[in-house]
């Protein structure tokens, strides 16, 4: 029964065509790819948008499938043996020319992420876009598996020597015991023992770095640093629709001796809604904040010392710049409420001249501010 097994493995090995299954490639036929679409790698892209999104519908998933697919090819790769069949299909725009463009650019979005993160090149890739559905599927792209160039024979696997089952020993012919025989014959050779096969120790997986998003965000508005304001906001997003943030900003510059003062001080809490989120980096949102503020203003000859409180809404847009930083332009509209007390440096004095009030509705908020989303490194592999 070995001996028919060995025999087959054997002419399994020498067919022109015989792959192994673990070996995961997609020959250059169309009959093939179609074999392949129900284990090919899917990376999805929102309606109507071109972004690549990796958290959206489990693109970060796909990535890391993806990764361990290019790895255990690489070799045959970065050889020129072997290229990644990569196809874009596109119908969520208005035309075939928009939906042909669309899926061009997310196909090159694709590449570009694996060529930035993953140590791969324009060149070990053949695309090949479509404004057909891929499977009832109109916005994505799909990693069809890695194709060898045609006249190049991958390795083929060694068959398996399988160790004897047995070892088999030649009987030797008894001899003649005599009678009253005291003793053992002292010249027996004992029959060698079965080799034992020295087993492999596994190797470790290799690893796989990869930079993941948080909901935390940190963020300052450079509208307010110019104007020798420093803000600082931290933000927090619940779930793609809903967050929350607490952003303060202080200015507390003064000069004794020409009485000038510019010192001022606000906390503002803001939660917000976020319309048709396109990533954790980009979109609209509209915002309630309420808040409160201390200031002391003097240029010289006469100064106010108060504090106030606001309320209104906001409205802004966030936009990615980077892998991992955003810009966000907003503005906000509401009702303010102060009152402070107004004086006069003499000689070194500060007079007190009068109280007063002030409400006031208009714009309360400007906002053009950098955002950094804090994410944090994952390592995946390097154990067995």
């Amino acid at each position: 029964m070995n001996r028919i097994r060995r025999l087959l493995l054997l002419v399994l090995a020498c067919l022109p065509g015989y792959l192994s299954p673990s070996a995961q490639v997609a020959p250059a036929s169309p009959a093939t790819e179609e074999a392949m679409q129900d284990t090919a790698i899917l990376f999805r892209f929102v309606p109507g948008k071109r972004m690549f999104y990796s958290p959206f519908r489990g693109n970060d998933k796909a990535i890391d499938e993806a990764a361990r697919l290019l790895d255990r090819h690489r070799e045959a790769i970065e050889a020129g043996h072997a290229y990644v069949s990569i196809r874009g299909f596109c119908g969520s725009f208005g035309s075939r020319a928009a939906n042909l463009a669309a899926a061009k650019n997310r196909s090159n979005q694709v590449k570009s992420w694996f060529i930035t993160h993953h140590g791969m090149k324009e060149d070990y890739y053949r695309t090949l876009n479509s404004t057909h559905s891929y499977h009832g599927i109109k916005d994505v792209v799909a990693l069809l598996g890695v194709v060898y160039v045609e006249g190049y024979e991958p390795p083929r696997p060694q068959p398996a020597v399988a160790p004897p089952d047995t070892l088999v020993v030649a009987e030797p012919e008894p001899e003649p015991v005599a009678e009253a025989a005291d003793s053992v014959p002292t010249d027996t050779v004992p029959a060698p023992l079965p080799a034992v096969a020295e087993v492999a120790e596994p190797q470790p997986a290799p690893i796989l770095r990869r930079y993941g998003s948080t909901p935390w965000y940190l963020k300052s508005n450079l509208v307010y640093d110019v104007l020798l304001m420093p803000s600082l906001e931290v933000a927090y997003r619940i779930n793609p629709r809903w967050s929350v943030g607490v952003e303060g900003n202080m200015a507390w510059w003064h000069n004794n001796g020409d009485h000038k003062y510019y010192q001022l001080a606000t906390i503002v809490p803001e939660a917000r809604y976020w319309f048709k989120p396109q990533g954790n980096r980009r979109g609209h949102y509209v915002g309630l904040f309420v808040g409160g503020g201390w200031y002391d203003l003097e240029n010289g000859g006469r100064g106010y010392q108060g504090e106030g409180v606001m309320a209104g809404l906001s409205y802004g847009y966030m936009f990615p710049v980077g892998k991992y930083f955003a810009f966000e332009a907003g503005i906000g509209v509401g009702f303010m409420h102060t009152w402070c007390e107004e004086y006069l440096p003499i000689d070194g004095h500060y007079v007190y001249q009068q109280s007063s009030r002030l409400s006031y509705f208009g714009p309360l908020k400007l906002k053009f501010a950098f955002v950094w989303n804090i994410g944090r490194w994952t390592e995946k592999g390097g154990k067995r």
